[in-house]
């Protein structure tokens, strides 16, 4: 089998053309250097320099012999680079999840600031709920996560805060509370709430009846969504009101307004952390992880 060794050697001898200034090259005698090469062309099975006592020149096997001969040992340089890169983090692939609500202002935040400092880690970007990437994480099929707090008991994942938010109320534009520059959460007691499915969001579900609780009244829920983007289409569409995280006020669809809220219902956190196995050795995950403020922006 041809050895990086011999391919070095081989190389040294069709550059220089002179034995003894390839010896010199590669700080070995020159007598072991031509059984080197009268070697490697046994294996070959093909005379690959053509030798005179004058003179040493390629042969035409030998001509494609040598620019084989460098490719390989291109390619072997590149995978110990690769290597490298990818032990220290700086190459590799990432499987991020993110939940829908953080798509409009955070994850593209963190995507960019992860892409600017580390170009070479593919990053496999997927939307599903906060329960489902615990589920991928925990089955190693996803890598780390852009969740919702609180996670479920007894998952064993580590967290970290990114960013604590707060609700805002989403109003059809046409609604008479429309026009006031802060309202109060009590004010829509009577009106038709969008909120996020009790069964595959119960955090976001739990927390809006806890505002609306805390305002002293429990919502008219005539609608349950899995994704924001549709709690957006229905207030828009003049069907119902909803209470969602302030960041999503980067969102402003035609016929559609946020207004602040004043009161308890203002103080109720809500909080986007990324999760991940401690235990894992990824580089490329500590990298992601190198990224983000040390103990999220509370």
């Amino acid at each position: 089998m041809l050895s990086s060794r011999l391919l070095r050697q081989f190389v040294a001898v069709a550059e220089e053309l002179n034995f003894g200034r390839a010896a010199t090259r590669l700080h070995m005698a020159q007598s072991p250097l031509s059984q080197a090469i009268r070697n490697l062309e046994e294996m070959v099975g093909v005379p690959l320099l053509s030798r005179t006592k004058r003179s040493v020149r390629l042969t035409a096997a030998g001509s494609v012999f040598l620019h084989e001969a460098r490719l390989s040992l291109k390619q072997e340089e590149q995978a110990v680079e690769a290597a490298r890169r990818a032990h220290a983090g700086s190459l590799g692939r990432l499987g991020l999840g993110f939940v829908g609500s953080v798509g409009f202002d955070i994850l593209p935040r963190v995507v960019r600031n992860f892409q600017g400092h580390f170009p070479s880690v593919r990053l496999d970007v997927i939307e599903m709920r906060t329960g489902d990437q615990v589920g991928k994480l925990l089955s190693h099929q996803l890598d780390i996560g852009i969740v919702r707090l609180p996670l479920p008991a007894g998952t064993g994942l580590e967290t970290r805060l990114i960013e604590r938010d707060y609700f805002v109320a989403a109003l059809p534009a046409a609604h008479a509370l429309a026009r006031r520059k802060i309202i109060d959460l009590a004010d829509l007691r009577g009106d038709n709430f969008v909120v996020f499915s009790r069964e595959l969001i119960p955090s976001m579900h739990t927390k809006v009846l806890s505002a609306c609780l805390e305002a002293g009244f429990y919502p008219s829920i005539a609608y349950e969504v899995l994704q924001v983007v549709s709690a957006i289409g229905i207030v828009a569409a003049g069907a119902a009101v909803a209470l969602l995280p302030s960041n999503l006020m980067a969102v402003k669809p035609e016929g559609m307004v946020y207004r602040p809220l004043k009161g308890a219902a203002a103080q109720i956190p809500i909080d986007a952390a990324v999760a991940w196995r401690g235990w894992d050795e990824n580089p490329a995950l500590h990298s992601f992880l190198s990224i983000l403020p040390a103990q999220g922006s509370v």
